[in-house]
């Protein structure tokens, strides 16, 4: 695989991965869509379905996963204001070193990643992005994976 491909199928992978973290559960089905089409690009029958059963079975788990802790997170009233200050995060973390995206992130938003509710309302709001995040970075380690 050359330099470039190797860029195009990066950039694919994050972006798949800000589709999970800004669309919550259609962006995962969509990005299982997307990568179930790399897989189906970069293996033969066999080899794909090797990689695509444990890709549908994960999915689904983690969809499951996700609409229960976002059912619970609805009832505390916290994760609008939550996920925006962690999308606006990440949006400065993609195009300045980390520790100067954090300083700007706060200078600039000034929304707070823990605010002032109680130690529950504050888990189950972040739990949802969280666990998107998670299977962001999963799906982006997954596509690495299915392309070697």
């Amino acid at each position: 695989m050359s330099f470039v491909q190797m860029l195009l199928l990066e950039g694919l992978l994050i972006i798949i991965a800000g589709v999970i973290l800004f669309s919550g559960i259609w962006g995962a089905v969509g990005s299982a869509g997307i990568l179930s089409l790399l897989n189906l690009s970069a293996n033969e029958s066999v080899e794909f379905w090797r990689w695509e059963i444990p890709l549908l079975a994960g999915t689904a788990v983690w969809v499951i996963v996700l609409v229960v802790i976002s059912r619970k997170a609805r009832e505390s009233n916290l994760i609008t204001s939550v996920l925006g200050g962690v999308a606006s995060l990440v949006v400065f973390g993609a195009f300045i070193t980390p520790v100067l995206a954090i300083i700007i992130w706060a200078l600039v938003v000034g929304v707070g990643l823990i605010p002032r509710f109680k130690r529950v309302q504050v888990f189950w709001g972040i739990a949802p992005v969280l666990w998107r995040f998670i299977l962001g970075v999963g799906f982006i380690i997954y596509g690495n994976v299915l392309t070697l």
